[in-house]
């Protein structure tokens, strides 16, 4: 939801809000935690570069996300790479023994 609200208060059209959130939604499952997993501009940055850098790639398989061209980080601050970006470890006992 914070995707097409993100969206929404830039001024996109309905389909890049759309797009967008559903990016961050699937950005944000593959990690555990609500709010601790929801990416920010450089998750979204790496995940931008990563996707890019597929050799073989059909080239027009990205269009619908075109319109981030000019709003995500270059590079990542320091030369690091932050995805996944791990922000604290869940407290609700996942992978913990007692």
């Amino acid at each position: 939801m914070a995707g097409f609200v993100t969206g929404t208060l830039a001024g996109w059209p309905l389909a890049d809000r759309l797009a967008f959130a559903g990016l961050t939604a699937a950005l944000s499952v593959q990690e555990f935690g609500g709010s601790l997993s929801a990416p920010g501009w450089s998750e979204i940055g790496a995940w931008w570069r990563k996707v890019h850098s597929v050799a073989g790639q059909d080239p027009t398989a990205l269009d619908r996300y075109a319109f981030l061209a000019g709003l995500v980080p270059e590079e990542e601050p320091g030369g690091g790479s932050p995805w996944p970006l791990r922000r604290a470890v869940p407290t609700i006992g996942f992978g913990r023994s007692t």
